[in-house]
């Protein structure tokens, strides 16, 4: 990956350093289990899973789809799996093999997107797909780019719609996430690298079409160089509300991650830039840090609730939390999103879970048909610490327990081949 994105997949995973109470573990040691509770969704490596349910595409409605990437034959590409169960089983149904992925260029930081409405000449129902492309070659060769496809049957076959963006040599640019305005304009938000003031910055174009886009601004920044906000997730509130949740890495000294929100009324202005919004602290004192993605669900409020997953959980004033790797956190009044965040026992537990880039990491939830449930995919190393990259998906309540119990620790040999 580039060196940019690396340093900051390094700083997740030396966020022990900032996090007291850590105790590491020795390459070669025995450590914590991996998945306590889930299960495998697919074999072959799984990374940036994204959930949707289809709304807008007649008789397929309902069904549950996730998107990956993966690698296989020197080629990163996306596999897309279906659920008529509603999350309970997947099966393949599609793929994308983007030309640009292959030759160990390689594919990541993907995002699945069912449209509301339509755009362009793609109707209500179109399922978009975006990831970069390009993150496999050397610092001193590498051109990301941002790779957007299109789908006109629920994920079988995909075409090639446009590239979003094409970075220079050397900056990468990362993690796509789309809406639709209230003006009718495909947005994009994406992770950018290539400005020499900022590590990383977040930015956003729109486009009438998909096929072409204009508009760049800034979403979201800091003048410490540092400092990398990053990984958008947005949905829309029954008010009509554009909710964004995202990470800022490297802005708080304690905690190497921490998880805001800042809101929008028409999908496209979000407010000043250098505004960071505000910070997602649950009620029991939880920090939830890295890789954050929301959805909506119906819940006791006229604008529902809010569901969050993300990769780590510490106590506030540092150390981690008992809920770490086992929780996610609902908000039933998205109204104010500075308070109201409660810890819930998430469906697939991680018991070992102090920062990578694979375990926990980007994961993705969804509310089942009846909202009182929720989908979870995330990922972890399926047979070894440090070896393939796998997902796992599991459900479970909404409504209950209000925290998760504690892992119980149990040993297992990390190395290759166990």
């Amino acid at each position: 990956m580039l060196v940019r994105k690396l340093r900051a997949v390094l700083s997740v995973s030396l966020s022990v350093l900032l996090l007291a109470g850590f105790q590491s573990v020795a390459a070669g040691d025995a450590g914590p289990s991996d998945v306590d509770r889930g299960e495998l969704l697919r074999a072959g490596g799984s990374s940036y899973p994204r959930l949707v349910r289809l709304q807008n595409s007649g008789e397929a409605n309902g069904r549950v789809l996730v998107s990956m990437t993966t690698y296989a034959d020197r080629t990163g590409f996306a596999v897309v799996y279906e659920s008529d169960d509603d999350g309970a089983t997947f099966q393949p149904v599609g793929e994308i093999r983007d030309p640009e992925g292959a030759d160990e260029k390689g594919m990541c930081c993907s995002t699945l997107y069912e449209l509301p409405q339509q755009v362009g000449d793609m109707p209500a129902g179109t399922l978009l797909w975006a990831g970069t492309a390009g993150v496999g070659a050397d610092p001193e060769e590498r051109r990301s780019s941002i790779r957007l496809w299109r789908s006109d049957d629920h994920g079988r076959t995909w075409s090639f719609l446009s590239t979003i963006v094409q970075a220079p040599v050397g900056p990468g640019v990362w993690e796509p996430e789309f809406t639709v305005s209230k003006q009718g304009d495909l947005v994009v938000f994406y992770s950018d690298d290539g400005d020499p003031k900022h590590d990383q910055k977040m930015v956003q174009m729109r486009s009438a079409d998909g096929r072409n886009w204009t508009d760049l601004r800034e979403t979201i920044k800091n003048d410490e160089f540092t400092v990398r906000p990053g990984m958008a997730g947005v949905r829309q509130l029954p008010d009509g509300t554009y909710v964004m949740a995202y990470e800022v890495c490297n802005y708080d000294p304690v905690h190497i991650c921490t998880i805001w929100t800042r809101t929008s009324q028409d999908g496209w202005d979000f407010g000043d830039p250098y505004d960071l919004g505000t910070e997602v602290l649950s009620e029991t004192g939880g920090q939830p840090l890295g890789t954050p993605t929301i959805a909506w669900a119906p819940g006791p409020n006229p604008n529902g609730r809010l569901l969050l997953a993300y990769q780590m959980l510490a106590n506030d004033q540092g150390g981690w939390a008992p809920g770490n790797g086992r929780t996610l956190m609902v908000n039933d009044n998205p109204s104010d999103l500075a308070r109201g965040w409660r810890e819930i026992p998430s469906p697939v537990q991680i018991s070992y879970n102090q920062g990578s880039s694979c375990r926990n990491f980007s994961p993705t939830l969804l509310p089942t048909s009846d909202g009182d449930s929720v989908i979870h995919v995330t990922t972890d190393f399926e047979k070894y610490i440090g070896g393939p990259c796998e997902a796992f998906h599991a459900t479970g309540p909404i409504d209950g327990a209000t925290t998760a119990a504690p892992p119980q620790t149990h040993l297992i040999d990390p190395r290759p081949g166990r």
